[in-house]
């Protein structure tokens, strides 16, 4: 009894492969008639389904089909009776493609894609359909419709690529940096793509194989040109580098147009003609072997009429333009200012600062202003004591003998003695350098009076709040209600009454404290000191008699104000440090370092650098800011010898005796036995490490 079953797909195909599974024989054991062919429709509308019968034959008929027929056809697929006839490519379905001829157990491909002239070729075999893969950029169209990923294909698929080309379009933008001084053209080539199909041979899968003709897109100059007009470019526009721009193949940046930066001028500036740092000298070693320590610094010094410095004028720069033609004013310069202290004087040009005494040259600078001085230096010969008085110098001193007792030497700068030092005083700004032992003395290194400390940031103000004052008073007398002439008669005490009684409430108030703190400290002041409060308190305070005449007695004192600042400014333009042989019942002080040559009986030493001792430190309180190296500490028999630093500093000692206090920062241990190559610092967390 026959077996038979009509199956519907998409393609005869498809239905003969359902009706196969639902049977589940094989092909050879069926007879295939087509139904309905089926179709696509038009665009992928109105499409019909393939409708084919399967019948299961017996073995006669089964014999009958698959036997050799010369000339006839070997095939189990027919078409159904009424239907019109198909032509079919050798191989495609209905040929070779559903036959029942055995084609595969012979070796032959089952199905394939082919590109031949152009056109592409489908072979439908053993049942299978072929796998096109549509290719990169191209476009690929089967039956109008595009292909966007692999399909299987049949033979009645119409296949081409789409004639139409691909374009991309050129981008591009201008871009300015942040001083409007460059414009950037950025551009992304655009192309005109059209593909080629090209030849190959059966195969499946086929990634479709193409070959694509670019065409470069133009960018048009004109387009651009009229971008840079729109973002208002008029200055610097590089009509070759926007041809170069429009026509690039590949992606880059092109600069279009490009301003002129201004050339910056540069500031005057001066050259010295002296040595400005102080010199350390290593010790010298005399002939006999012994070391000579009282050479060990070196002042720089300057004779009569020697040039201290040369200015050099300031160079302006020149203006540029930017895109949008607009000036760029190069930065203003300035020119050296120098300023004449004592015994210094400015040629006049302005630009030669020369000495007038011989002396140590001493240089400020503030901003583009340049101060001078020269310090003289005081010379005695032989001793000071009763026949010669006590000397105060505002520079260095140096002393050929010694200093007997109850003599005073203040110095300014530094102080040299050759001698011994008795029960006398020593006051330096900067070092001390004595040759012979410091018996009974007090001495002072670095260290300055009260006034001095309390004057300095209140001088300081006055100058900047004048030099505002100045600027306004100036400005003031430009209007119709102050008449420079007037002001020039009567002085400007009515003016300077309405200003520091308003916007200058704060210079007023700095002017009342540095009064009274001069008139609290009046005994200690020297002449140039009560001068200029004197002048300070008729010039602002006390306008019955109409304060400064004029603007340039007012500059006058500004400068004078100035001068006694930098002469309180501290000594950190120079070293300061004590150097001395021997010391015993003295107290000491000193800003800086010190070194005891040979060392030190019963004395109270306080520094705030280091002290080096190079021989023993026997009874006394020793306090360094910055650490203590001592050859021996201590005596035998309990002399009270205590070493003092901060938490951050170290002590190291040779030998240190019995009874021998140290102490960093709080922490504090006494020696019960004598100890060699101490070494005593704070640990991480504060607990005192000897060593």
């Amino acid at each position: 009894m026959e077996r038979s079953i009509i199956t519907r797909a998409k393609s005869a195909e498809l239905a003969v492969g359902e009706a196969l599974k639902l049977l589940s024989v094989p092909r050879e054991s069926v007879q295939i008639e087509i139904l309905e062919p089926g179709g696509r429709g038009v665009l992928g509308l109105g499409g019909r389904l393939a409708v084919v019968k399967v019948t299961v034959m017996d073995e006669a008929r089964r014999t009958e089909n698959t036997g050799p027929e010369p000339g006839g056809e070997a095939s189990g697929l027919r078409e159904a009776p009424g239907l019109p006839g198909q032509e079919r490519l050798p191989g495609e379905a209905g040929e070779a493609g559903l036959s029942g001829t055995g084609s595969e157990a012979a070796g032959e491909p089952v199905s394939g894609i082919g590109i031949e002239n152009g056109l592409f070729r489908v072979r439908v075999l053993g049942g299978k359909l072929p796998v096109l893969i549509p290719p990169a950029g191209a476009v690929l169209l089967r039956g109008g419709v595009p292909v966007e990923e692999r399909v299987s294909v049949a033979a009645e698929d119409r296949l081409e690529l789409d004639p139409s080309p691909r374009i991309e379009a050129p981008v591009w933008r201008i871009e300015f940096d942040e001083a409007c001084l460059r414009a950037d053209l950025y551009v992304r080539p655009g192309f005109e793509s059209r593909y080629e199909l090209l030849d190959c041979q059966d195969q499946s899968p086929l990634t479709v194989p193409v070959k694509e003709h670019r065409t470069p897109l133009r960018i048009e100059p004109a387009e651009v040109a009229a971008r840079l007009r729109e973002l208002g470019v008029v200055y610097g526009i590089r009509a070759e580098a926007i041809a170069q721009g429009c026509a690039a193949a590949q992606p880059g940046v092109f600069v279009i147009a490009e301003g002129t930066p201004a050339v910056q001028g540069a500031d005057g500036r001066f050259e010295t003609n002296f040595e400005t740092e102080t010199k350390r000298l290593s010790p010298q070693s005399r002939e006999d072997g012994t070391i000579d320590y009282r050479e060990i610094v070196e002042f720089p010094t300057v004779t009569e009429g020697q040039v201290l410095v040369r200015t050099l004028p300031a160079k302006p720069g020149r203006p540029g333009r930017d895109l949008l033609d607009r000036p760029i004013e190069p930065r203003a310069v300035h020119s050296i200012e120098l300023a004449a202290g004592e015994g210094v004087s400015i040629t006049e040009d302005g630009r030669r600062a020369v000495s007038t005494r011989p002396g140590m040259p001493k240089l400020k600078q503030q901003g583009f202003r340049v101060h001078l001085s020269v310090l003289p230096k005081l010379s005695h010969r032989g001793d000071v004591d009763l026949k010669s008085g006590n000397i105060r110098f505002r520079g260095d001193v140096e002393i050929s003998g010694g200093v007997q007792n109850g003599m005073k030497v203040e110095a300014f700068g530094s102080i040299t003695v050759r001698g011994a030092v008795g029960s006398a005083s020593l006051d330096a700004a900067y070092s001390l350098i004595a040759s012979g032992s410091l018996i009974g003395a007090r001495v002072n290194i670095g260290k300055r009076d009260e006034f001095a400390d309390q004057a300095e940031p209140l001088l300081l103000e006055i100058a900047s709040q004048m030099h505002m004052l100045q600027a306004a008073i100036d400005q003031l007398g430009q209007t119709a209600a102050f008449k420079l002439n007037d002001l020039q008669r009567t002085g400007l005490g009515t003016l300077l009454s309405v200003l520091l009684r308003g916007k200058f409430k704060a210079l007023h108030a700095v002017l009342l404290r540095f009064s009274e703190q001069a008139a609290r400290n009046e005994a200690q002041l020297d002449e140039e000191w009560r001068d200029y409060a004197e002048r300070l308190k008729f010039g602002f305070l006390d306008l019955r008699q109409g304060g400064f005449r004029d603007g340039e007695a007012m500059n006058a004192f500004r400068l004078r104000t100035l001068e006694l600042y930098e002469s309180v400014c501290g000594p950190e333009d120079r070293p300061v440090f004590a150097d001395f042989q021997y010391a015993q019942n003295s107290h000491i002080y000193c800003g800086g370092n010190v070194r005891a040559a040979k060392g030190s009986y019963n004395t109270t030493i306080y520094c705030q650098g280091v002290l080096d001792c190079g021989g023993t430190l026997r009874g006394g309180v020793y306090f360094a800011g910055k650490g203590i190296n001592v050859k021996e500490v201590g005596a035998m028999g309990g002399v009270a010898t205590k070493l003092q630093v901060l938490e951050q500093s170290s002590i190291r000692a040779g030998r240190v005796m019995e009874g021998t206090v140290v102490q960093i920062g709080r922490r504090s241990f006494q020696f019960v036995e004598a100890a060699s190559n101490v070494h005593a610092r704070l640990g991480p967390a504060g607990e005192m490490l000897l060593f």
